[in-house]
């Protein structure tokens, strides 16, 4: 017997690790992990401080093997206990306890090398004993047990040299009965079995094991996923082992053999049989076949994923499930070559089935699928196109985003790059162009897709723009839009004759898609080789887009083998022809400017370019329309660079009386063609005419800002089109009276909201009901009964209709309701098509204010803005025009960054205009109104601070003494000094809003002043205190002043104090004084005659609170001993007391405790008033 060793005493700090036992049960897995890392610390500490204890011992141990028995000898108390710990909380189910200990298990196991295999299975069996446990209980000592056993192999147990082969096979057996019992502890089971022989390997056990453990596992050969698991991973481990012995029934005796696919599958569909998830074979399998050493006669991946497709995707829900996890496995280690294989057709056709509805039994896995999908092109840009090409090829579907009601293909385009995109665009061209294998009723819609497809490569932005695919997207469309191509050209890749050729459908659409890109590559912005971006509607060589296809369009109809699809007429030729001289001129002039490096009038030249040439594409479509335009955009350039040079040398003729024959201004003529252009149906040339816009806003002159906003002072409604279209030909004018709406309205921007055509139907009727007779429909009505009605109706003879009388009467009368439902609809659309053309309007000047914050002309934008807001709000039909403009005023004129400032701006006109915005205040009708009053009247004062005030009124006061004196502070109070323009406005407001007369002014206009600019207010603090005094004052404009006055005090910045001290001390008096009437008559009964404004018990309450808190920050301005005589001590006390005293306040208890510390801070801490009183 060995003798025994003392052992140590525990560490100070054992009995904290008991702690760390319940932390290894943490659900977090950090915690779990620091408590582990600190448990084994703590244990190896222990460990230590025992083995430096028994070396010292003169009792040598005559044991050298540890035993369950002995372990107390070999190991610290703390660390047998930990071990037996660690092995009786295996089989704990609470939280993350069976993976905290298993961790700390292993490491524990990994340095206490004395520890025997044969002694820790002995101690795992004897503290999970399974005698009596049933269910739940059983399935967690098993499961315990099988982490115990991992846990021996990972801590390198195995290869420790007293390790013995009946150690081994013991946990063989071990295993191989867990997982017979339980078909769930199976595939862990195994997971085991295999970690077992990867931890034998090179050591002397190995073949022993070898020759043990294959034929035990596989003693029925393989019939299970767990047996393929073992038996693929085995053999290609040991290829030399006599496999024929224990797999007499697999061709070759190689389980992936190609002669054994069938037999495979048939194992492989039975891989769900316990869990849904993917099962650890599917893992080894495709190691194995995508590595690159696979045997010669092996099966292939491609060849098992063929058979794959249809076991699994064509079967039941569990199957396709786990088909759809093998997809998103496998895709994600395939190369991009085999992606396409990797597609089949049952899988597509199972991923686009379950993503159409939200309600499908698999629909959460292939929403699952598909974002993978995104994801994986983020990751792996070189199998994005693939990707693409197989969701939108032969097995997906074109729409494929447009069906699945997802964004996967275009999340995936914006991934790829350049190359991959140039190649999808090849792709999509051949599908454009080779539509002769598709059925003849989806010719049409493949072409269309194609379209939508090239579209949308322009404007999803996430895709990076290359100039060599977006000019072959450009071109190609451009080509099959206009053109018919005979003959292939060799010289030209895109010069190829579609089959079958192309429909007059489809060229309508590639028209309408050619215009809209054409507005998309107006607005894209390339980069150079630099990577520096360029100007928008630029490309690579300087040379605007429009400009590159209308050559492209040129060289085409000098070539042969092309056709024009639609002739133009000899006027339309004509006009092309004056055009390209014209913009070849302003080419040339731009190439001359570009070279000097002028960019104001490069970008205005360059503006015109575009202008002129995306008009000219136009005169291909609409060519009556688009000469008209041209010839005004002529005539506008003419006014801009010709003859703006002979004006400049000429001195205008003086003129005695006023005519109406003026010349206009270029920048007029340009905005009112500008606005002409927003009115148009065409989305291009309104887009166009914003850019151009941005170009020439810093132009802008007063007259043309009037084109702008006549624009939006025309009446809404039918009114508002019959005078904003008055001019139009009479072929194109709308009459709403007798006819239904003409095809051409603003579809794209029109909302087709149903409440509010609702709302719009039930305000019709009502008017029917309410309106007289319609003397046009009696007389239909009447025609329609032709002689039923033409007897007189106080006739005894009554005519009465047979049936087909009748039928044809109910026909007539069907067709006069019709017509009248149509004339009712077409209204409706033409209030919505002059709404919208206000909209673009009104963007236009959010451009002017974007792009020429400091122009003089802002402050010109002030007053028509009000008076807008306050039609618009009156008018039911431009309601949605009020709301636009309201957040135009709000959220840009007024919080404009850079304001304009001398010598461009006219000091003078802004002081008129803000005294129009006050003069609009006083008579406005609503709180709202004065609000934004208050809002461009705080601009106008932010505008005129930064100017100089005018030295006029100073100049006039002659100079008393030419002598320098020194003055006090007292008497620089006293005297008056003339008001600031702005003040003196405002003053005028003030005097309107506390004067006992109909105002309409708010306290806003000037609380909001006080908060923005308030030295202002400081400037107006005496007539502030002047005009409540009056004796005619209401308590509301009273109690008002006293706000302006206490937010003026409070927020008076601590710097500011010695400079506002002086008025403070000249202004205080006469303001105490007021406030001892007010309380004065406030105290004195209804009946009594008092000097003063009488204010309600909540108002007096609030006076006092305000007081309270100016006494404390006047007295930190003025200083302790000044306050009593600059608050009038003595009345406000009297005052005070008559208020609390009163029979109207006691219901305020308050109020004598604040009145109490008021007077306090008044009297510098003491209060000889209410000492004599008491």
């Amino acid at each position: 017997m060995a003798p025994t060793t003392a052992t140590p005493p525990a560490a100070p700090g054992s009995s904290g690790v008991m702690s760390l036992y319940w932390e290894l049960a943490s659900v977090d897995p950090e915690v779990r992990q620091q408590a582990a890392e600190s448990l084994l610390r703590a244990l190896y500490t222990f460990q230590q401080q025992h083995d430096a204890a028994k070396n010292g011992s003169a009792v040598a141990t005559a044991t050298t093997t540890a035993t369950e028995d002995n372990l107390d000898v070999f190991c610290a108390q703390d660390v047998s206990y930990g071990i037996k710990r660690l092995l009786r909380g295996l089989p704990s189910s609470r939280d993350g306890a069976r993976q905290g200990f298993a961790v700390a298990l292993t490491e524990l196991l990994r340095g206490l090398e004395f520890l025997d295999v044969s002694v820790v299975l002995s101690m795992l069996t004897k503290l999970t004993q399974t005698e009596g446990a049933k269910g739940q209980e059983e399935r967690e000592i098993l499961f315990g047990r099988i982490f115990g056993l991992m846990a021996i192999c990972q801590a390198g147990m195995l290869s420790r040299a007293s390790t013995t082969v009946e150690d081994v096979k013991s946990m063989i057996t071990s295993l191989l009965k867990y997982a017979s019992s339980k078909s769930y502890l199976k595939e862990i089971c195994f997971r085991v079995l295999l970690t077992i022989m990867d931890n034998v390997k090179g050591t002397l056990l190995e073949h022993e094991v070898l020759a043990s453990i294959i034929p035990t596992v596989l003693d029925k050969e393989i019939e299970t996923p767990e047996d393929l698991w073992f038996g693929i991973v085995m053999q290609t481990r040991y290829p030399d082992f006599e496999w024929a012995t224990v797999l007499p029934s697999w061709k070759h005796a190689q389980v992936l053999h190609r002669k054994n696919q069938t037999q495979l599958v048939e194992i492989l569909k039975q891989s769900t049989y316990a869990s849904p998830r993917i099962h650890s074979v599917w893992d080894a399998l495709f190691d194995i076949l995508l590595s690159s050493e696979i045997p010669k006669h092996s099966i292939t991946l491609r060849t098992l994923w063929s058979s794959l497709d249809e076991a699994l995707y064509s079967s039941t829900h569990e199957r396709k499930y786990l088909g759809m996890q093998l997809f998103q496995r496998v895709l994600t280690r395939v190369e991009a070559a085999d992606v396409p294989f990797i597609f089949t057709p049952q899988l597509l056709r199972t991923l686009i089935n379950n993503l159409a509805k939200h309600d499908n039994y698999l629909y959460k896995i292939a929403k699952q699928t598909a974002t993978v999908l995104s994801k994986l092109a983020q990751d792996r840009k070189d199998i994005a196109l693939q990707l693409v090409l197989q969701l939108v090829g032969k097995n997906g579907h074109q729409r494929f985003d447009v069906i699945t009601r997802t964004k996967t293909v275009e999340t995936i385009l914006g991934a790829m790059e350049g190359d991959d995109i140039l190649t999808y665009v090849q792709y999509l061209e051949t599908l454009f162009l080779d539509a002769s294998t598709a059925a003849e009723t989806t010719v049409e819609s493949q072409r269309h897709w194609v379209l939508d497809q090239m579209t949308s490569l322009l404007k999803n932005g996430r895709i990076p723009k290359q100039e060599k695919w977006v000019q072959s997207v450009a071109k190609f469309v451009c080509l099959h839009a206009f053109y018919d191509v005979k003959k292939a050209d060799a010289k030209s890749d895109l010069l190829k004759p579609p089959q079958p050729p192309v429909s007059d459908a489809t060229r309508a659409v590639c028209k309408e898609r050619f215009f809209a890109l054409l507005g998309t590559l107006a607005a894209m912005i390339l980069k150079d080789e630099a990577g520096k971006p360029l100007h928008a509607g630029l490309m690579q060589n300087g040379q605007l887009w429009v400009r590159d296809i209308y050559s492209f369009m040129v060289e085409l109809s000098a070539n042969e083998n092309v056709t024009a699809a639609d002739e133009l007429d000899e006027i339309a030729t004509e006009a092309i022809k004056k055009a390209s001289k014209v913009v070849t001129q302003m080419h040339e002039e731009t190439a001359k400017l570009d070279a000097v490096q002028n960019r104001d009038v490069l970008a205005q030249y360059r503006a015109f370019e575009l202008l002129f040439l995306h008009v000219l594409l136009q005169v291909y479509t609409e060519p009556t329309e688009a000469i008209d335009v041209l010839d005004e955009l002529e005539n506008c350039y003419n006014l801009f660079f010709k003859e703006k040079s002979q004006k400049d040398n000429k001195k205008r003729k003086a003129s005695d009386d006023d005519s109406d024959d003026e010349d206009h201004e270029p920048i007029e003529v340009l905005v009112d063609v500008l606005i002409s252009f927003l009115a148009k149906p065409s989305a291009l040339l309104r887009t166009l005419s914003q850019e151009v816009f941005k170009v020439f806003c810093n132009q802008l002159t007063k007259k043309a800002l009037d084109l702008i906003f006549e624009v939006l002072s025309t009446k809404g409604g039918v009114a508002g089109a019959q005078e904003l279209f008055e001019n139009e030909d009479d072929e194109d004018a709308m009459d709403i009276d007798e006819g239904p709406m003409p095809e051409g309205a603003d579809d794209d921007e029109q909302d087709d909201d149903e409440e509010d055509d609702e709302d719009d139907e039930e305000e019709d009727e009502g008017d029917d009901a309410n309106a007289e007779v319609d003397e046009e429909l009696r007389l239909k009505i009447k025609e329609a009964m032709g002689n039923a009605a033409a007897g007189d109706d106080d006739s005894e003879e009554e005519e009465f209709m047979d049936d087909d009388e009748m039928g044809v009467f109910d026909d007539k009368l069907a067709e006069i309701f019709r017509q009248r439902k149509d004339i009712k609809t077409a209204k409706k659309d033409l209030k919505q098509q002059v709404l919208h053309f206000k909209f673009r309007v009104v963007d236009l000047l959010d451009v002017f204010l974007r792009k020429a914050p400091q122009s003089p002309l802002v402050i010109e934008m002030i007053m028509p803005l009000l008076n807008l807001l306050t039609t618009t709000a009156r008018t039911a039909d431009e309601q949605d025009l009020h709301v636009r403009l309201e957040a135009l005023v709000k959220n840009k004129l007024f919080k404009i960054k850079d304001v304009p400032n001398e010598p461009a701006l006219d000091a003078d006109r802004a002081v008129e205009i803000l005294k129009e915005v006050h003069d609009y205040a006083r008579k406005a009708s609503d709180g709202s109104t004065v609000a934004l009053c208050s809002g461009a009247s705080l601009l106008l004062v932010r505008i005129l601070s930064h100017c100089a005030e005018p030295v006029v009124a100073e100049a006039k006061t002659p100079k008393k003494s030419p002598k320098k004196r020194k003055v006090n502070a007292e008497a620089q109070a006293a005297e008056k000094k003339p008001l600031s323009r702005v003040a003196a406005i405002y003053l005028m407001s003030l005097t309107d809003f506390m004067t006992p007369n109909k105002t309409r002014v708010k306290p806003i206009l000037f609380l909001d002043l006080v908060t923005r600019y308030p030295n202002y207010v400081w400037e107006l603090l005496g007539d502030v205190v002047s005009l409540a005094s009056s004796a005619t004052i209401k308590p509301y404009p009273l109690v008002q002043s006293h706000n302006v006055i206490v937010r003026l005090i409070q927020q008076m910045p601590k710097n500011d104090e010695e400079a506002k001290k002086p008025i403070i001390q000249a202004v205080w008096p006469p303001f105490i004084a007021n406030v001892v009437k007010v309380l004065n008559a406030s105290a004195a009964s209804e009946k009594a005659e008092t000097e003063g404004c009488a204010l309600n018990k909540e108002r007096v309450k609030e006076l006092v609170k305000d007081l309270l808190a100016l006494a404390r920050r006047v007295s930190k301005v003025v200083g302790n001993e000044e306050m009593p005589d600059l608050w009038k001590s003595n009345d406000l006390q009297s005052a005070l007391d008559a208020v609390c005293g009163s029979d109207k306040f006691t219901s305020l208890p308050s109020l004598s405790k604040q009145s109490k510390e008021l007077m306090k801070i008044v009297n510098n801490g003491t209060n000889p008033v209410a000492a004599e009183s008491s």
